[in-house]
């Protein structure tokens, strides 16, 4: 079996305009996760804010995420993700953030398997449609995961992501490799590995280390470099000579789309300098960059200075 290959969700980058650019630029996604939308209590999302969950205008094949506590809320959201043409929805019980962990919600809800029975038990009564996960080891704990096994089990999910760090650790320290074989080995679903692919020499690492998994989702490693999928998958040699024009004809996409999306250079230069963060490895001298970008007030500025970088 082929190999399949998910774009991590990462709040405030991998948007409907993102995605849809890096679609036209680059290839090997097979499918991207979305950003998680939110439960608004008991209100009706507004179509405004849904219409980045729609497939109909997402150039990549999408699973919306969602994120919440309250399973007639997610009801609520999910029936509205479908009748947009979803397929399948992705519950977050993976989310460190403490904002979001301080509600009980993303990994904040791992200490409570009570109540993860509770909120699947509730949607797999009532919503026709695919769900899948996306959860870590634990909050603080990482034998969390471990316990909800048995309950995970009893649900026909379509999927689990692991990303095998507890919220605690956040995306720095040591992944749990022997914990995540485990928790693969006991689970009765498909397994999507997460976490630590940055390079293609890392992607085989973690591929001889499970040669039984073939769903691998990637995020920072594919920010930083959108051709990574590209070079695990190539069968022939990889065209290195063409990396820099096809970063600048991404960039300068990237730049025009939020241009007419968004309104005022700040917000502009503020979203486009959140990318940079990412695509600095394509800079030979990132810090002096991030120095001169810091001091740009103006878009004319902004596009004078990136196009003579990037050239």
């Amino acid at each position: 079996m082929k190999d399949c290959f998910f774009m991590s969700p990462v709040k405030g980058i991998t948007d409907l305009t993102y995605r849809n650019c890096f679609a036209d630029h680059f290839s090997g996604v097979d499918i991207a996760l979305t950003p998680f939308v939110d439960t608004v209590k008991g209100n009706i999302i507004k179509p405004s804010k849904l219409q980045e969950y729609d497939p109909a205008i997402n150039r990549l094949k999408i699973i919306p995420q969602v994120i919440g506590k309250n399973p007639e809320h997610l009801k609520k959201l999910i029936s509205q993700l479908k009748s947009l043409g979803n397929t399948e929805v992705n519950i977050n019980f993976g989310c460190p953030h403490p904002l979001r962990t301080k509600k009980k919600t993303g990994s904040g809800l791992l200490p409570y398997p009570e109540e993860i029975d509770e909120l699947l038990n509730a949607i797999f009564k009532d919503v026709n449609i695919d769900i899948s996960i996306k959860i870590r080891l634990g909050m603080k704990n990482q034998n969390e995961l471990l316990k909800l096994i048995p309950i995970l089990n009893r649900y026909k999910l379509k999927s689990v992501v692991i990303h095998p760090r507890t919220a605690l650790q956040g995306y720095g320290g040591e992944t749990n490799l022997d914990m995540f074989k485990v928790c693969y080995s006991k689970l009765n679903h498909l397994v999507v590995y997460n976490g630590d692919i940055v390079s293609v020499d890392s992607f085989f690492k973690f591929k001889n280390l499970f040669p039984e998994i073939n769903s691998w989702m990637i995020g920072r490693g594919l920010l930083s470099n959108p051709f990574l999928i590209e070079k695990i998958k190539s069968e022939v040699h990889f065209d290195e000579s063409k990396i820099q024009g096809r970063i600048t004809s991404f960039h300068n996409q990237l730049l025009n789309d939020y241009s007419k999306l968004l309104s005022g250079d700040s917000h502009i230069l503020q979203r486009m300098i959140c990318h940079w963060n990412y695509l600095q490895t394509f800079i030979p001298d990132s810090t002096r960059f991030f120095k001169k970008l810091g001091r740009i007030k103006s878009l004319k500025e902004y596009k004078s200075y990136t196009n003579s970088i990037l050239s």
